[in-house]
């Protein structure tokens, strides 16, 4: 069932306790309230937009950057029903075995679960994306690639989540859907170890009203959960889950940057697909001190050309001396330039990249956050190692060569700034990150808050460590995951 809470009446929660109150209508929360009304429980699902983007809803994600030249907030995330689902590209893959796992050389590295964790979720996943088989993949390498090993991500359509899921939701017997409900507040009890009900005020009825619930599950995304948490110090005054100062820290993107321009042999042009893929084996990762990366192929630039340019063209494509010649000659262009080389990779964990709040308050009197998003020479040194890994691979087959972008080899350079490159894939990660220690994390491997006994939390700010993949895919396994634990709870209570 569907309702608007502008258009809310006394009372419509006074006598009614959910099962699980799941605040968020992204690809976690829905994920997470389709799983339980499966398994037969009551759930209230709140979104604070409508069905549609609005300029007033969009205000309230407003923040500042503070670090590294980042997106403006309002825009890298969408404040409606569906959430982020609404402007997803479709790219799936689960993270590597290897990100899971804890390395002594790389503080804060490991998760309290192993992707065999997730793995039986693959399945059920696949469906909620609808996801294809990967597509076969074009061989540059002649199946040898050397430290880096080709794959492919799987594809959804994409799925936006508000459009698939809206007549089921509507249909259900389960769900209750609230629009226009933002979430401003919790009400602790038991010694502030048990959430009694969740706060939400509207737009146009700006009352404050409590929803009351056995479990909640705060799914707002990876900038919005720790926002929230910090904002919720009412009753706690360094807020909710940050005890140990924690709540927002550790902030990752996932870097994407182009670091060089690809020449390739002229047979290869002809039949090079629109993106190929490359990661890092793990023995040359630990081997070489980096982060995990991939490698992303961008389609090739085929300019018109004439009979005489082209011979000229595939020429010095296919000579080292020639190519540099032409680069001579051209300045920063040659004829020969046929794609992009992009190195996509996790960063280095750093507690002082973080969320914290600013100062200005929003329309409900939460404080607005400020992204203190921090990369570091480490950072810089794996698109470095990426980027000569792939030219080696490239130069050792003879079927063409890399061209290493200036300030990815100055390692005085900066990074580029937004509008100079992609920068970021608008992937937020680990800032509610799960630990079994409470000093190391905010959430456990339940995704439980550690110092709350039924307050959850689902999305890519639960990750341990980034990875390189996009987070979509894992975040659904981790919500389905969080259905079957508190399925597992609700029914050891009745």
């Amino acid at each position: 069932m569907l309702f608007d809470g502008e258009q809310r009446e006394a009372g419509w929660f006074r006598d009614k306790i959910f099962d699980v109150c799941v605040i968020g209508s992204g690809p976690a929360g829905m994920s997470l309230a389709l799983k339980l009304a499966e398994r037969g429980w009551s759930v209230g699902l709140f979104e604070g937009g409508g069905f549609e983007p609005t300029r007033e809803s969009s205000d309230i994600y407003k923040g500042r950057n503070v670090g590294t030249d980042y997106y403006p907030l309002e825009i890298s995330r969408l404040r409606y029903f569906g959430g982020a689902s609404n402007h997803w590209a479709g790219w799936c893959r689960n993270l590597e075995s290897f990100d899971f796992e804890p390395h002594e050389d790389r503080p804060h590295s490991g998760w309290p679960i192993r992707k065999s964790d997730l793995d039986p979720y693959q399945s059920e996943a696949g469906a909620i994306l609808d996801l294809g088989p990967p597509n076969p993949s074009f061989d540059l390498f002649g199946g040898d690639a050397g430290s880096l090993i080709r794959f492919e991500y799987r594809w959804s359509a994409p799925t936006r989540f508000g459009e698939k899921y809206r007549n089921d939701l509507s249909a259900s017997a389960k769900i209750e859907v609230f629009l226009n409900t933002t979430l401003v507040d919790m009400n602790l009890t038991g010694g502030y170890r048990q959430v009694e009900s969740a706060v939400f005020r509207s737009y146009a009825k700006p009352e404050a009203f409590a929803v009351k619930a056995r479990h909640f599950a705060l799914c707002l995304g990876g900038l919005e959960n720790p926002r929230f948490l910090l904002n919720a110090n009412r009753q706690i005054s360094v807020g909710i889950g940050n005890e140990n100062d924690l709540v927002g820290r550790f902030f990752a993107e996932h870097m994407h940057f182009h670091v060089g321009r690809m020449f390739l042999s002229p047979e290869l042009q002809r039949e090079f697909p629109e993106h190929l893929f490359f990661r890092s084996s793990p023995e040359f990762v630990q081997r070489n001190r980096t982060e995990n990366f991939a490698i992303r192929l961008d389609g090739l630039v085929h300019e018109p050309d004439s009979m005489v340019s082209s011979m000229f063209r595939n020429t010095i494509c296919s000579s080292t001396t020639l190519g540099r010649l032409a680069a001579a000659i051209q300045g920063s262009e040659t004829l020969c330039f046929d794609g992009t080389v992009m190195v996509v990779a996790g960063q280095v964990l750093d507690p002082q990249s973080r969320v914290r709040l600013g100062n200005e308050l929003d329309r409900f009197g939460s404080r607005r956050i400020e992204l203190d998003w921090r990369l570091s020479e480490l950072d810089k040194r794996t698109l470095y190692v990426a980027a000569a890994e792939f030219g080696k691979q490239l130069a050792l087959r003879n079927v063409g060569r890399l061209r290493i972008h200036d300030w990815v080899l100055d390692r005085a350079a900066t990074f580029p700034k937004i509008g100079e490159d992609e920068v970021g894939g608008h992937h937020h990660m680990c800032t509610t990150r799960m630990s079994d220690d409470p000093r190391a994390g905010v959430v456990d491997r339940n995704c439980r808050v550690h110092s709350v006994d039924n307050l959850y939390v689902g999305g890519s700010s639960v990750f341990s460590t980034p990875g390189f993949a996009n987070p979509t895919y894992t975040i659904v396994q981790l919500a389905l995951r969080l259905a079957d634990h508190l399925d597992s709870r609700l029914k050891a209570a009745t």
